[in-house]
């Protein structure tokens, strides 16, 4: 097994005003933390309790930043730059660590640019709503959909650059695609475990118009602008028969 001076994997939680959650991912990466695991904990300011939760766990955190930013990918750049791990993993505040992620290590070593397995998602109440995850056969799936959970996906630091804040919604999609689109489906590795817990309902569900928007724009930014025509004609029509209820 290779030796690493830095940390192997750094797991990065962004939060703002969201305590409850917060306890339930820090608790998860805390049970699970080692020597070769870094934890970045990035607040948007919170002025609910979310900086006394930090505060009683910061025995585990190795790097705090509170301060305000302009999104939630703003914060993760931030965690991004003051990273250290040779893999990143994104959870943010309400998700869960339910993987033991130092017997990663021999595949983490082959030097991926992309390490990705499954996440349970689950209903506000914790019930399971179904597994998502799934090897991918081509790049066109991250067209098409999104067939993977950002939450179950250990990016190559050295690879993964950073977020485009002009997406607020699907920019972990737009830059998993860039990610492969350059290196390459080969440079990635599919593992058949359970990595983390994900909660539905969250912004992206709350803004349903703003995500459609966005997954346009995308389409149209990797040349699909006939496929984004057809999504397009496809959401104004259900949009319409709701209507007509």
């Amino acid at each position: 097994m290779a030796v690493h001076t830095n940390p192997l994997i750094t797991v990065i939680t962004v939060v703002k005003n969201d305590q409850k959650g917060l306890l339930r991912t820090i608790q998860s990466v805390s049970s699970r933390k080692w020597p070769g695991l870094e934890y970045v904990v990035i607040d948007g300011g919170s002025s609910d309790g979310s900086l006394e939760i930090i505060r009683q766990h910061k025995a585990c955190i190795d790097i705090l930043i509170s301060e305000q930013d302009s999104g939630v990918y703003d914060a993760m750049n931030k965690g991004i730059v003051r990273s250290s791990g040779d893999y990143l993993l994104f959870l943010n505040s309400g998700d869960e660590l339910v993987d033991d992620l130092d017997s990663l290590s021999p595949i983490l070593a082959e030097g991926y640019s992309m390490v990705y397995g499954k996440a349970n998602m689950l209903h506000e109440d914790g019930t399971l709503s179904y597994v998502k995850g799934k090897q991918l056969k081509n790049i066109g799936k991250l067209i098409r959909g999104t067939p993977l959970c950002h939450q179950a996906i250990l990016y190559k630091r050295d690879f993964i650059g950073l977020y485009d804040t002009d997406y607020k919604i699907i920019a972990d999609r737009v830059l998993t695609y860039e990610l492969i689109k350059q290196y390459g489906l080969a440079r990635t590795c599919f593992i058949d475990r359970t990595i983390a817990n994900y909660y539905e309902g969250g912004f992206s569900r709350k803004h349903e118009e703003l995500w459609k928007m966005e997954e346009l724009a995308f389409l149209k930014t990797v040349g699909k602008h006939g496929y984004s025509a057809y999504k397009w004609l496809g959401w104004h029509f259900k949009k319409l028969k709701g209507a007509l209820r």
